[in-house]
């Protein structure tokens, strides 16, 4: 009789912390399916040279069968400038060897900011890259982007070019 007590203690005390851990690893996995646990920052759009800035940007994955960028840069170097080359690339090495003159030679004035984009009346994305200098594919909308931004001007008080470099990431839309 004691044994029988003993067993049927055991038994239960295995079935209510058994239901206690299924509960939990339930709950885990739903926590995994909703994303709680992904490894994507915050979006983000920062330059290695200071004086430029990212007003406002949208990555986007319907420019002709390709990802893109619409970028509104802001600069404040304390001269105008007119940008004459972009690259948007998911590679840490700009292994593309030429930029794209897209964005007509824009002209951004010291403390102002202005839209790079392929035309100077609508709004269409300039296309990203992937490391090989291939056009990056069509990501998915709400996918994650992570890349590279370089950004080919012309100083024109002193008439230098200068190439600046800048990090982006965020959701496709």
């Amino acid at each position: 009789m004691e044994r029988m007590r003993k067993a049927q203690a055991a038994m239960e005390y295995l079935i209510t912390y058994g239901w206690a851990v299924l509960i939990m690893l339930v709950v885990v996995g739903v926590l995994f399916y909703l994303g709680v646990f992904t490894q994507n920052p915050a979006p983000a759009c920062t330059f290695q040279n200071p004086g430029f800035t990212c007003y406002a940007y949208k990555l986007t994955s319907n420019t002709g069968n390709r990802g893109g960028i619409i970028l509104d840069l802001g600069q404040g170097t304390g001269h105008d400038i007119k940008v004459v080359g972009f690259n948007c690339t998911t590679s840490n090495v700009f292994t593309v060897t030429d930029f794209d003159a897209a964005t007509s030679n824009v002209t951004i004035p010291t403390g102002s900011h202005s839209m790079l984009n392929w035309s100077i009346t609508n709004l269409i994305p300039l296309v990203c890259y992937k490391p090989d200098g291939s056009k990056l594919g069509t990501p998915d909308a709400g996918s994650y982007y992570r890349g590279k931004i370089y950004i080919h001007y012309w100083d024109l008080e002193t008439n230098m070019d200068h190439k600046v470099t800048g990090d982006i990431s965020g959701r496709v839309e």
